[in-house]
């Protein structure tokens, strides 16, 4: 049986292990039931995982023509502490948790492919990697521990869906597919005061202000070179009507596609945030979280890559990206270690407008029959 065929006759088996991962999504690194299940699983296909409790389940699979290298397929397991509305008959029963990412469908069809190679063996040594902690724990570094992972030669492969390109259309990078990411902070204070009497008084809203407006002009100047971001998504300044606060603070995320922008972006954001401080009567304290480094494929493995996936996909549903994505994903630990390749994978289902994240995201579950494929086609070595 070709892995198309062994794909498409656990499509149904797929979705069911979905279903039942969507209704119990866990956030972060401490995911008991996730772990639980998935290790239940896996055994009851016959394959012993190494299990570690916050640092997720491997499992190794001899290959049946060994060639002295490994590959390493992996799937995120964690959820996001979003309150579902995305109106599916099967809806998370946690509120404050939702598989809004698609990781729920990412352990399926990696369980698919544990199956099918339990039933049909891969052509070289495989170990399947299921990972908490994406979002924002860097689960990856914990899983990354494994004994199972302490590898020499190998390559690395990963499937990310994607809520808004078209069912089944894969997409691809030769060289960074996901960017830099890194969170900052930015503090004003001051001796606030009364707000009929601004002129006795810094004003942190006013710095703020400013601050976001020069963040804009810097990134859009920056961008004339290399696509960058810089999002401020949390204010924290005042809580009285006629009283100026004498501090605020300001959070936000910066993505960038290359060393040198991003030490622009992070020198440009710090100079703006004193800037503003000065101009508003206040002083500034701009603080950075180091991120995810960027994911970047490795260009020899995606040319494989892609003469498979042509020949067992077909040519039509290969897309190469415009840019890369500004999304972040700590798949770049793996990539980091080994060559190999992350791609995404369409699932987008028609009426449906929201990306990842939203927490009335929709996913075609049709594509794990295509991500298994790719799975168990990487797993047998391109």
């Amino acid at each position: 049986m070709s892995r198309s065929e062994q794909a498409a006759v656990l499509q149904d088996w797929m979705v069911e292990q979905r279903r039942h991962l969507h209704q119990h999504p866990e956030v972060g690194l401490d995911l008991p039931d996730t772990h639980a299940h998935i290790d239940d699983v896996l055994r009851s296909c016959g394959l012993t995982p190494e299990r570690h409790d916050q640092s997720g389940l491997t499992v190794a699979l001899a290959g049946t023509d060994p060639d002295g290298s490994t590959t390493v397929l992996r799937a995120d397991m964690d959820a996001l502490p979003i309150t579902e509305r995305s109106g599916v008959d099967f809806e998370s029963t946690r509120p404050g948790a939702m598989h809004a990412c698609g990781h729920d469908l990412h352990m399926a069809t990696l369980l698919g492919a544990a199956r099918a190679f339990a039933d049909q063996p891969p052509r070289h040594d495989v170990v399947l990697a299921f990972q908490p902690g994406e979002e924002s724990d860097r689960g990856a570094l914990k899983v990354l521990e494994h004994e199972n992972l302490q590898l020499g030669k190998a390559t690395a492969f990963a499937i990310h869906v994607h809520a808004t390109q078209p069912a089944h259309s894969v997409h691809f990078t030769h060289d960074v597919f996901m960017a830099y990411g890194d969170w900052f902070q930015v503090d004003f204070s001051g001796p606030g005061g009364h707000a009929a009497t601004p002129e006795d008084a810094g004003n942190p809203v006013e710095a703020a202000a400013r601050f976001v407006l020069a963040a804009r002009t810097l990134t859009e100047e920056l961008a004339r070179d290399e696509h960058v971001v810089a999002s401020v998504t949390e204010s924290l300044i005042g809580n009285a009507v006629n009283v100026i606060a004498a501090s605020g603070r300001l959070r936000g995320t910066i993505r960038t596609l290359s060393a040198g922008q991003r030490d622009r972006l992070i020198g440009g954001l710090t100079e703006a945030a004193s800037a503003a401080a000065t101009e508003s009567g206040v002083t500034a304290t701009f603080e950075l979280t180091e991120g995810y480094p960027a994911v970047r494929n490795d260009a020899a493995y995606v040319d494989r890559m892609l003469a498979r996936f042509g020949e067992v996909l077909g040519p039509d549903q290969l897309t190469p990206m415009e840019r890369p994505s500004m999304v972040i994903e700590d798949f770049a630990y793996f990539l980091q270690k080994w060559p190999g390749a992350m791609v995404y994978l369409g699932a987008n289902v028609p009426g449906h407008r929201s990306f990842n994240h939203s927490d009335d995201v929709v996913y075609d579950e049709a594509v794990m029959a295509t991500g298994a494929t790719m799975l168990l086609e990487a797993g047998d070595g391109f």
